[in-house]
Order: C-alpha cells, then structure tokens, then sequence
C-alpha cells in the first residue's frame, strides 16, 4: 500500500444546521474539531488542507462536491469530520466512532484515540459501503463521528476534553502518513503554587511549572540581602553582596 503523502480534512455538510442538531450543532462542532486538529498538523509541518463546502445547497450536492474536491488528485489521505445523533436529547453518554471503507485499522486507532483521551463510550469502527466519501473517492478516507449532539455527557466530555482529543487524533492521523506531532500548540499550561524558604522563617512565593521552581529574581535578592541591578540595553540582571 503506498504511503499518502498528505492528509486531506473536510468539515462534512455544507453549513451550519444542514447537519444534525440537537444540544449543539453539527457542523459548528465538526468545524471547531477539524479546524483545530488541521492547525496542530500544520504547526508540526505535516502536509495537511483543511476545506468546507459553502456552494452546495442540498446534501446530495454535498456529497457530489467533496467527492469531486477530493478526487482532484490521488495521494491524500481524507478525513471526513462529523457528529452523531440519536434524534431525542438524552442525559446518557453515547460515544465515539468512526466509519471506513478499507481503512480499518487506522478508524480504529483514531476512534481508540479520542475515546482514551476523553472518556467518550467507544462505539468502535463500523465498515460502510453506502458512503460517497469513502467509497467513491480515489483515496483513502475515514469519517470520524467525535460524539452525539443528542448526548449531554458526550457534549460535556468533548468540550472538557477538547484539546486532549485534538492533539490525541493528529498524532494518529500524522503517524499514518509518516510524520510526528511534537509540538502541542495552544495547551493551557499548567502551574502550581509554592514557596521557597531560607532557614526556616523567610518566605518567598514561587510557581511550579513543568517539574521546575520558579521565583521572582527580585524577591530571591531581597532574600539573600543582595542588590539587584538590571540593565535594560542588555536584558541583564546583576546580584551584588552589599559589604558591610
């Protein structure tokens, strides 16, 4: 099987409220999912395209059209993004799946991937011979279903768990065309509060980030009975021990 070189994502539908609605939007969701795992791909120089269809005016030219956007050359790799719907708003999770034609293997590492960094039911992989995009299409393709519009659990764990599902299906989705995400842009740092103390009774306060202490330069001078002096051309700054 030859490798593609480039992956090819498309937001399904043609608009917001054309696909399913229920407590959020299907489009609107499938727009937020593949725009953003589109963006982490790029940053990571993974050859990726990001498109969506605002010519059609009905699904059947919808479907029509991304097939013929798609099949303008044969060496993508398309990633159709969707949402689901059960037809009455229930409060139970649902889940995740993804459906294929002949791309088992890779729908199963995608849907085990959002399902793991998210807590989504894993609903699995569901083959579809019925499909235009991944049927009638010249390369290969997976159609992500990230959750149900219907479910209130599965609304709250994907906006919960957004970024981790994000970054989760682009290194899948890099990996099978032979690149790797590195770099995870946009992630809420996380720090923790703390404290640094001399000999038992002087405090200063301080941030833990990435395994590491953090305190002000000025605050640890203070500490330690130095003068501090910064110079502003050279960005420098200079600890002195005052003589006494």
């Amino acid at each position: 099987m030859t490798t593609p070189k480039k992956l090819e994502f498309h937001v399904g539908h043609y608009g917001d409220g054309t696909g399913a609605r229920g407590i959020i939007d299907e489009v609107q969701y499938a727009r937020k999912f593949i725009k953003r795992i589109y963006d982490i791909c790029v940053a990571n120089g993974v050859p990726a395209t990001y498109y969506e269809d605002k010519i059609s005016k009905s699904q059947t030219q919808n479907i029509n059209h991304l097939i013929a956007h798609h099949n303008q050359d044969r060496n993508g790799f398309i990633i159709s993004g969707h949402l689901n719907s059960s037809g009455s708003i229930t409060e139970q999770g649902i889940g995740a799946e993804v459906l294929y034609y002949d791309q088992a293997a890779i729908a199963k590492e995608v849907v085990d991937a959002i399902c793991n960094a998210s807590g989504l039911k894993k609903r699995g992989v569901k083959k579809r011979t019925d499909l235009g995009v991944l049927v009638r299409t010249y390369e290969p393709a997976i159609l992500i279903e990230f959750g149900f519009v219907t479910s209130k659990k599965d609304v709250e764990l994907m906006n919960q768990h957004f970024e981790a599902i994000c970054h989760a299906v682009a290194k899948v989705l890099a990996a099978r065309i032979g690149y790797t995400i590195k770099k995870e842009i946009g992630s809420v740092e996380k720090t923790a509060e703390a404290k640094v103390i001399l000999n038992d009774n002087k405090t200063i306060p301080a941030i833990i980030k990435d395994d590491r202490t953090y305190v002000q330069v000025r605050d640890i001078a203070e500490l330690l009975g130095l003068t501090i002096i910064y110079n502003n051309e050279s960005k420098t700054t200079k600890l002195y021990e005052v003589k006494r």
